[in-house]
């Protein structure tokens, strides 16, 4: 991705597919924007971007890593996220997390011996109620009405 296009991303706010993450989310976090997103229609989630759209960049040692970590422990059935970091002038960085819409609907996060799903309603991302859940198993192909 090109400085110019996450700039212009960053420029139109978040929305039902861009969230803007600080560089110290929590794995639990990251792991429900991730599901509320492939749930959904896919999206990007950008690391080291401040909720007002501010870059506040990225310091996290291996942050990469971490990413893929979480995706792979934390969601159920697995997703493969597009990642990359995109370096701007001034010596900071943002990490993009794309995905694309998921076919293995619903997506849950697994957390605290439990799985949540999750949906993306604007730009937040919210418990996903029994008749959205249900939707999400129809869409998935695994309850037939």
């Amino acid at each position: 991705m090109l400085k110019t296009e996450l700039l212009e991303i960053i420029a139109s706010g978040e929305n039902s597919g861009v969230e803007f993450k600080r560089d110290d989310i929590r794995p639990e976090q990251l792991a429900k924007e991730i599901v509320a997103m492939a749930n959904f229609q896919g999206g990007k989630v950008l690391i080291g971007v401040e909720d007002d759209g501010t870059v506040s960049g990225i310091q996290r040692q291996n942050l990469e890593e971490w990413v893929m970590n979480i995706v792979q422990e934390k969601i159920h059935p697995m997703i493969l996220p597009f990642y990359e970091v995109v370096k701007f002038d001034d010596g900071k960085s943002v990490a993009v997390i794309s995905f694309p819409q998921g076919l293995s609907k619903p997506y849950v996060v697994r957390h605290s011996n439990r799985e949540e799903v999750y949906v993306r309603v604007g730009s937040t991302s919210r418990l996903a109620t029994r008749e959205q859940q249900m939707r999400l198993f129809e869409i998935g192909g695994m309850l037939h009405t």
